[in-house]
């Protein structure tokens, strides 16, 4: 008997499966060594790097405006200007950006198997931040990526 799993099937997989797979497949000692990669490039506070097959993975069914978000981290070098990306749907606050943050950190944490909940896609420029009069509210500030997630993003967004 043989069973063929294509690449792409492979990664509509939930993260759980493709893992059990793996450990039937190759036994436990392979995935062991596959968790213990993945989790030291994540560090607290610092964007992951994305190879062009993650970030082709982590764009895959997103909605147009999460990919128009994406594509303007690929197309400024991985800096984007907090006013820019809420022009994408519109909004003013900064809030409407955590919600945008939040669900690409949770589908990349997914993605690379992060159990320790250590990897983020996107950071934010503290020397950056723009605040009002009083430094109550936050006007402006830059988000980034990293220079080698920026240049999959773009190979993947915009060819």
């Amino acid at each position: 008997m043989q069973i063929v799993i294509e690449p792409n099937d492979f990664r509509r997989l939930s993260p759980e499966t493709q893992r059990e797979i793996i450990q039937l497949i190759a036994g436990r000692e392979a995935l062991a060594g596959q968790r213990t990669t993945r989790r030291a490039n994540a560090r607290w506070r610092e964007p992951v790097d994305l190879t062009p097959d993650l970030a082709r993975r982590l764009v895959h069914g997103l909605s147009d405006n999460h990919r128009r978000r994406l594509e303007i981290f690929a197309r400024s070098g991985g800096r984007a200007r907090m006013t820019e990306l809420l022009g994408v749907t519109g909004d003013s606050h900064w809030r409407a950006l955590s919600l945008f943050e939040g669900a690409m950190t949770r589908r990349l944490r997914r993605l690379i198997g992060d159990e320790e909940k250590k990897a983020n896609l996107i950071g934010w420029d503290y020397d950056s931040t723009v605040w009002d009069e009083d430094h109550k509210e936050i006007l402006d500030g830059v988000y980034y990526v990293t220079p080698s997630t920026a240049r999959a993003l773009k190979e993947v967004l915009l060819g």
